[in-house]
């Protein structure tokens, strides 16, 4: 549930300017949406690539998705343990995964559907190193599969496939990558509860698996094995997904959403599902988004962070806890660079490379050595992009 985009006519520098890895300059800026893939939250923990390269995980902890070698949670941030080199990193609702420099996935936590991809159904509480993938350009985490996206526009899936997620044409789920067939030379990847989402390199956006609330985009709600249009949309540039809906930025910094909107995550001002894309509302020209569970987050041009849909925990930032239907204002953010959505938490990083969170807290996901829930932004001590 991270921020995944294509080039286009909002800014973005090469993949390697943006990223940095190895760089330990602890003074190096970003601007707004320009952090693509260093940040990540899953269902109650959240992980960051760090300034050098390594990567740092806090919260909930009971499968290992921290990383540290331990089924322990923590409420500060604590090192995944033999990763360096990295570039990206992506969360599931119980797992998590690395990019390295060279283009090589690991990931690790939970791995009863085979989410992990080690060919077992065993729980990782390290980094598992898939070295059958190759020239591997993002991650994408879905609650409970896996997906990467090659450097030829193919795409290979792993983990549960009882609606269709992996793309195979079948719903049998696998331990190990299998090939999406019949998806166009692709830019980006989204995976959500049980679909999966891919950004072509025309603009264009394909979408398999469950379908129930819509979430395919395809104006129908039948599921698909198979990569399918979404309707309406030929200028897409970025799409991130929720764990029923999806939202794609578009060309000009709008916003378009599809599939469940029970707590107003599409943004449209209404609660009515949408099995099309549908506009976000009185949104300002958006630089990046972010999909949590039932909510989702934009950061704007100017720095600016704006949230909409479920807010039960303080999720949205905007000192409540009242859910909204078109954007609202986190308030006090510190001017954005990338934001991720978790499962019922948001953390932000910063143009400066600091980390702020806040929702739930209950498993130490916001990083401020508390399980408190915050309703507006906390800093993450110790963790500098």
């Amino acid at each position: 549930m991270t921020i995944h985009r294509r080039a286009g006519p909002v800014p973005i520098l090469s993949l390697l300017v943006l990223l940095g890895c190895g760089d330990a300059d602890a003074n190096r800026r970003y601007l707004p949406g320009q952090a693509p893939g260093l940040l990540a939250a899953g269902a109650g923990h959240t992980c960051a690539v760090t300034g050098s390269g390594g990567v740092s995980c806090w919260g909930s902890n009971p499968d290992g998705q921290l990383g540290n070698g331990t089924e322990t949670d923590s409420l500060d941030a604590t090192a995944v343990v033999d990763l360096d080199g990295t570039k990206q990193i992506a969360a599931g609702s119980y797992h998590s995964c690395a990019l390295g420099t060279a283009g090589e996935p690991a990931c690790w936590g939970w791995n009863v559907g085979g989410q992990v991809g080690d060919g077992t159904n065993r729980n990782r509480l390290a980094p598992f190193a898939l070295t059958g993938l190759v020239n591997v350009v993002q991650l994408a985490t879905g609650s409970y599969h896996t997906c990467a996206l090659l450097d030829d526009g193919s795409a290979r899936c792993w983990g549960q496939n009882e609606s269709g997620q992996l793309g195979s044409g079948s719903l049998t789920g696998s331990a190990a990558p299998v090939k999406v067939f019949s998806l166009p030379p692709s830019v980006a990847l989204a995976a959500g509860g049980r679909h999966t989402c891919a950004l072509v390199d025309d603009g264009t956006v394909q979408c398999w698996g469950g379908n129930g609330l819509g979430e395919l985009g395809d104006g129908t709600t039948t599921d698909h094995v198979f990569p399918e249009p979404v309707s309406d949309i030929t200028d897409g540039v970025a799409i991130t997904s929720g764990f029923d809906h999806v939202c794609a930025l578009r060309a000009g910094g709008q916003v378009a959403c599809w599939g469940s909107n029970t707590y107003g995550q599409l943004g449209d001002g209404t609660t009515t599902d949408s099995p099309r894309p549908v506009a976000v509302a009185d949104l300002p020209s958006a630089a990046a988004i972010a999909a949590g569970y039932n909510h989702t987050c934009a950061v704007l041009v100017d720095g600016g962070v704006r949230c909409w849909g479920w807010n039960a925990a303080g999720q949205l930032g905007d000192g409540t806890m009242n859910d909204r239907a078109s954007p609202t204002t986190v308030a006090g953010a510190p001017p954005a660079a990338a934001v991720a959505g978790g499962g019922f938490h948001t953390c932000l990083a910063a143009t400066n490379g600091s980390v702020s969170c806040w929702g739930s807290n209950d498993s130490g996901q916001l990083g401020d050595g508390t399980t408190v829930n915050r309703t507006t932004p906390t800093l993450v001590a110790g963790v500098k992009l």
